[in-house]
This record gives C-alpha cells, sequence and structure tokens, in this order.
C-alpha cells in the first residue's frame, strides 16, 4: 500500500480512537458500544473525523468547519427492526445524527422537550441539511447546534445540563420558570437504537474553561476586529448599540451591531459570517456568546427577533431593564442555550393582522418587547439570591441597546 494512503489511514484511526475516549454515554456493555462506535464512524470522510476531533477536543474553540455525516434515512440490512426506546422519537429521521453527536461529545443528560426547546443548527453552520439521492444528511459538528428555547414557553423548564455540584436555583422570568436540576437517570440506549452507542465517562474530564484562541487582530477594548467583513458590517444598518462595564465604569467605546449576528469574545475566532467583537478585555474575563438576527419560526418572513446564545462555558445571567415600574427580571441561560432577548417589530409593509398581533402583545407587556435594553452578566448574577446586590457591582458585563 501507498505510504501516503497508509499515514491517511493511520491518522484517521487516531482520531477515531480520541474521539471514543471522549464519548460522555454511558453503558454497561462497553465492547458493542465500540463496535457501534467504530460502524457509525466509518460513515464520516476522514477530513469530517478531523473537524469533529478539534471541535471536541477545544470545546468548540477551533469548530468553524462542518462536518457531513452520514444519512440517516435508511436502516442497515443486517440491523432488525427494535423497540423505540422513547428517548429519541423517530430515530431514523435525519436529525438523529446531529442529536447523537451532541449527545455524544457536548450534552450527556440532552433530552430535547419539543414543548420547550428545539435543537436546531445555528446560523454559521454553512451546510445545515441537504438531501442527496433521496437521503438527507446534516452537519454533525456538535458545535454548530444549540438548544433553542421556544419563545412562547409561560411555566417550564430549562433543562440546564451542568454537573450536580454546580446546581443553583435561579430566579423565575416571564417566559421560563427554572427550578433546580434534576439529572435524568442514565439509559442503556444500545439495547434500543440500532446506530447509538454508550460509554464509560472519560476518566479526564474536559477543561472548565476552553484555550484561548490565537488574537492576532484583537483590537483595544470598545471596538471590534478590523477585517474587510466587519467594514461591510459597519456600513450597514445598525440594530444596536453595546457597551462593555467593569463595575461603575464603562470599558471603552459603544459598538454599533450590524448584520446577522455579532460573536463576542472567544467565539468570534471559531465562526463564519459573523461580526467580530473582540479585545483583550473580552478575552481575559472569557466572555463568549453571540447575538443573532433570527426570525420565529426560523426562515419564515415574519420580523426578526434577536437571541443570546451562550457558547461559553460559565452561565449568563441576562436582565431587561423595563420601562414601567415593574422590577427587573434577573434570568439565567446555561451554555448552549439560546433564548430570545428582543422582539422584533412588524414593518408598516407588513400585513394588518401581523401589527394588530404586535399591538396586541405590546399592551399585554410581553417582557420582549416591554423592555428595549439588556443587561449580560458573564457567570455572576446579582440581587437578594446571589453575593453582589447591585448590577453595578459586576465585574463583567455588557449593556445593549435595541434600535
Amino acid at each position: 500500500m501507498d505510504c501516503g494512503l497508509w499515514c491517511v489511514f493511520s491518522e484517521r484511526r487516531r482520531h477515531v480512537e480520541r474521539l471514543w475516549r471522549r464519548r460522555l454515554l454511558v453503558t454497561s456493555d462497553e465492547r458493542r458500544a465500540r463496535r457501534r462506535f467504530l460502524r457509525l464512524m466509518r460513515g464520516f470522510d476522514a477530513e469530517d473525523v478531523e473537524v469533529i476531533r478539534k471541535a471536541v477536543e477545544s470545546g468548540g474553540v477551533d469548530a468553524k468547519a462542518c462536518a457531513p455525516g452520514p444519512p440517516m434515512d435508511e436502516r442497515p440490512d443486517d440491523d432488525q427492526p427494535e423497540e423505540d426506546s422513547g428517548l429519541i422519537p423517530q430515530i431514523d429521521r435525519p436529525m438523529s445524527m446531529p442529536y447523537l453527536c451532541c449527545k455524544l461529545w457536548r450534552w450527556k443528560d440532552l433530552q430535547v422537550d419539543a414543548a420547550l426547546h428545539r435543537l436546531e443548527a445555528l446560523p454559521w453552520c454553512r451546510f445545515g441539511r441537504v438531501t442527496i439521492n433521496n437521503a438527507t444528511v446534516s452537519c454533525c459538528n456538535p458545535y454548530h447546534y444549540a438548544l433553542w428555547i421556544r419563545p412562547e414557553t409561560s411555566s417550564s423548564d430549562e433543562d440546564s445540563l451542568r454537573d450536580s455540584s454546580q446546581r443553583e436555583v435561579p430566579m423565575g422570568n416571564g417566559h421560563i420558570a427554572y427550578r433546580s436540576h434534576m439529572v435524568t437517570p442514565d439509559v442503556d440506549l444500545s439495547l434500543h437504537l440500532p446506530r447509538v452507542f454508550s460509554a464509560d465517562l472519560p476518566s479526564n474530564s474536559p477543561p472548565s474553561v476552553p484555550p484561548t484562541p490565537p488574537e492576532p487582530e484583537c483590537s483595544p477594548p470598545g471596538t471590534s476586529t478590523s477585517s474587510p467583513l466587519h467594514m461591510i458590517h459597519h456600513h450597514a444598518a445598525a440594530w444596536g448599540r453595546m457597551s462593555r462595564w467593569e463595575r461603575k465604569d464603562r470599558v471603552g467605546e459603544p459598538l454599533s451591531l450590524t448584520g446577522s449576528f455579532a460573536a463576542v469574545g472567544i467565539l468570534s475566532q471559531s465562526v463564519h459570517d459573523a461580526q467580530p467583537v473582540c479585545s483583550e478585555w473580552d478575552l481575559k474575563n472569557e466572555v463568549s456568546f453571540a447575538l443573532i438576527r433570527q426570525s420565529d419560526p426560523i426562515g419564515s418572513d415574519g420580523p426578526e427577533d434577536v437571541w443570546l446564545y451562550n457558547s461559553g462555558t460559565r452561565p449568563l445571567f441576562i436582565s431587561m431593564t423595563a420601562s414601567s415600574s415593574k422590577p427587573d427580571t434577573l434570568r439565567r441561560l446555561s451554555p448552549g442555550y439560546c433564548i430570545r432577548v428582543h422582539k422584533g417589530e412588524a414593518t408598516a409593509s407588513a400585513p394588518a393582522s401581523e401589527r394588530a398581533i404586535q399591538l396586541h402583545r405590546r399592551m399585554s407587556r410581553d417582557p420582549a418587547l416591554s423592555h428595549s435594553n439588556l443587561v449580560i452578566s458573564v457567570g455572576r448574577g446579582w440581587g437578594p439570591n446571589y453575593s453582589r446586590l447591585y448590577v453595578t457591582d459586576i465585574p463583567c458585563r455588557y449593556e445593549v441597546s435595541f434600535a
């Protein structure tokens, strides 16, 4: 065999082995789980295996590239039909592969409740989902997905997938009532699902904070990266302004937010097509989040809402400053979740029915409508339930005003 081809195969095996060691799922039959794992990985090209490995080992920092997976529309001939475990509905459908990859390498306790949130690709995922020869193929980079909390949710749970040692009882909010986290019991998926595999938890847990990415083009506080893409964003219409605050002092000058989404801090080095917002102050405070303009449902012609995605390793505490005398509401957003923080306005050209709904929501004081300013604190809460009583005591926060 040609030496070059042999080296490619050897490198691919090393990448697969490293991904096996990084698995998060649990099973009582490790030998069977490994067989299923290796069979699953045969559906990926060598370069896609390397993409997933880099994303997993870096904690999402090196996660720009997409990794198309094998189609899930057809069940292998050698697999006998098995009972549905009830955990993953329609496991043979296209979204199964992204779900499995997210559960394998990002969220061990991932359970998607369609009534609360949905697992959807983030806007910087360029591959997304395509149909080839009547089979649907999806990107399987686990860091190209988020759990989008449904805006209409009024009194439900956000299943924050965090370690039990980090449990907290956050304050309630208008859309979601948070409760203390309860870890779901482990399920031996290998008994139910033909392509699912599980294994013991790795002995070495991933680092709590991802390594800081290279910062060749990071700008001083208050300015974003000076790239050709940023120049395009700069001349576009601004939909918001963001400023950095360290306790009572503002850091740098306010920034205009433009384009489809702004990636802040560590995330700015890890995505395509974003307005990069990166400074030494952001990296020093291990900041990583995105503000995304997205219609709901995704792809519709409705007004574009603004969503906040937590791509970091610590929770974000967010509050919207009300214009009324009603006290501000504090929300806790766990890593990997995405929540709507501002409801888009219906344009004058929108149908009368849509504008009427908009007016009704205003009168009903929808939390996403009745506020015009957003406060984001990285890893630190404030108020009666936290050690810091006032928001001005927070050492790292961002304030956003929407146009």
